[in-house]
């Protein structure tokens, strides 16, 4: 008994481990890391500044976070996969610094995964901003036709956050410009409602279809007519946008500019026959 305990004064708690983990990290030792990694493979515990991972993205530990991800570390805040985590935290801390946490992390199996929501890695990476991400992702085999649980694909989400040269990139590359979400939104609409004019004004050329109408019968010309985006609806006025659709409750693109007072938009309706 007498020699367990004095033993046990010689070892290392697990709660002490954890700690020389968590310092290791904080000074990039690499070795250290890489040690604990081998001998306990708990990487994924929680303190009160997250987890293991996330400390090392706190930190710009980069190669830590590698070595931590490789061994199945998660974020105690995001719970993602591992690249998804990596895009989303590379774009919140600035992406020129982080953005080879990316390129290490991406492969064919990564480029796949999903998230709870169904999101993929693609989805995230649309949404950054950061096109060389979006490339790198499809030279991988990610699908740029993944839709998500709302039914929502990486071109829709590039287009809700007008980020147009990815929109067009997804699109030359086989992503389906006139897919519809659960609401029956489509690119074009979440664009217009976005305010994105260089992002609509793609789509249209590309031939989405500017008539397409939600599950409640919204058309982007309503969207457009009702929030008063004059340049929009001038643009989708000259790509053939209806001005007799009415949606399920009777309203026109012409009764919601009259709601809301948009003179000119309402002139312009007029002018395309609108009553």
């Amino acid at each position: 008994m007498l020699i367990a305990l004095l033993l046990g004064g010689c070892f290392p708690s697990k709660e002490e481990k954890r700690q020389q983990l968590i310092q290791a990290i904080q000074k990039g030792d690499i070795q250290a890391v890489r040690q604990y990694i081998a001998e306990e493979k708990d990487v994924n515990f929680k303190t009160k500044n997250g987890s293991p991972l996330d400390i090392a993205m706190q930190q710009n530990k980069k190669q830590v976070a590698l070595e931590l991800l490789q061994a199945g570390a998660k974020s105690a805040y995001m719970p993602l996969p591992p690249l998804s985590f990596v895009i989303v935290a590379a774009s919140s801390q600035g992406a020129e610094q982080n953005g080879e946490l990316v390129e290490k992390m991406a492969n064919q199996r990564t480029a796949k995964e999903r998230d709870r929501d169904g999101n993929t890695p693609l989805h995230y990476a649309a949404g950054s901003g950061e096109l060389e991400w979006v490339r790198l992702l499809y030279q991988q085999g990610a699908d740029v036709n993944a839709a998500n649980q709302s039914g929502t694909t990486p071109l829709m989400v590039a287009a809700q956050s007008g980020q147009t040269e990815i929109v067009q990139f997804l699109h030359k590359h086989g992503a389906d410009i006139d897919h519809a979400d659960k609401e029956g939104e489509t690119a074009l609409f979440q664009a217009v409602a976005g305010n994105y004019l260089e992002t609509v004004r793609y789509l249209l050329k590309a031939r989405a279809d500017v008539n397409a109408q939600t599950k409640i019968g919204k058309t982007a010309l309503m969207i457009a007519a009702e929030y008063g985006y004059e340049p929009l609806v001038s643009l989708l006025l000259e790509h053939g946008a209806d001005v007799r659709v009415k949606d399920q409750t009777g309203n026109t693109a012409l009764s919601l500019a009259t709601y809301w007072h948009h003179e000119k938009i309402i002139q312009q309706l007029k002018r395309k026959g609108a009553q």
